[in-house]
Formats: structure tokens, sequence, C-alpha cells
């Protein structure tokens, strides 16, 4: 019974802070899933679309419609693959790197006003529970979709 709790309590975490970050990109020009590639290509640099896809977990066909819109308001690029010719980057542009700094000033205060009710261990032992539940999930996902 107490991991059923468990499982109720990270759901309505997830839901309160999911609200939170809608509610802080709200009156912002990008969308979710526009702030999550533009967030992973700021950290992590130009990369293929498989990889960005991997990395923010959004499936093929949404990333193309999101980087399409993205392209189009000039904020990312599709440029060549300089160790395979036959694959393309996507990278910030001038424009979509000052955008998302703009936007992410206020999301990442807004986003404070949440994660300060933790000290920074309390963070960081979260961050850890969290990888290895999440580990631990995939593994039983494999599993169990393998048979």
């Amino acid at each position: 019974m107490e991991k059923l709790k468990t499982l109720i309590v990270l759901f309505k975490a997830h839901t309160s802070v999911g609200n939170n970050v809608k509610l802080s990109l709200s009156d912002s020009v990008l969308t979710l899933n526009e702030f999550a590639v533009m967030e992973a290509l700021y950290t992590k640099g130009a990369m293929r679309t498989q990889t960005l896809a991997e990395s923010i977990l959004i499936p093929n066909s949404s990333l193309t419609y999101v980087l399409d819109m993205l392209v189009e308001s000039s904020y990312v690029e599709r440029i060549k693959d300089e160790d395979d010719k036959r694959c393309l980057l996507i990278n910030l542009t001038k424009k979509g790197k000052k955008t998302f700094e703009e936007i992410y000033a206020k999301h990442h205060q807004h986003m404070l006003k949440i994660f300060n009710a933790l000290s920074d261990e309390e963070e960081l032992e979260l961050q850890r529970l969290l990888k290895k539940l999440g580990k631990k999930a995939e593994e039983v996902y494999a599993h169990e979709t393998s048979n």
C-alpha cells in the first residue's frame, strides 16, 4: 500500500510542477515542446534530430513539426553534419539563443520558487532517487515488452 501512496505523491508532484512550467511559459512566444528543444540545444549544442528526440523524449513525428515551426521563426537552423554529409544537425541561431535566454530567465525564477522548498542536499537526493526509479522503470518496461 505504501508503494501506491508513493506513486500518487509522485504523480501529484509531477502534475503540480508541470502546471508551473506551463505557467512560466504562458506569456512567451514558445510552446512547451519548442522550449524543450531550445533548452537542449542551448545546453548541449547542435545535434542530430534523432539525438534531440531521445534527449527531450518527443516522438520524431512531433519533433519534425516543432523544428519546422522553430526554423520558420528563425530560432533554429538545419545545417549539414560535417562528419556525415547524409545527416543534418539542428542548431540554435543567434536570434534563438537570445530569445531562449530571455524566456529562460523568467522561467528559472519561477522554478526557483518551487525548488527552494528543498535544500541543496535534498535536491541532489531527489535527483538520485528519481534517476534510480526511472532506470528501474525502464528495465521493467524493456523486460515486459520484449516477451
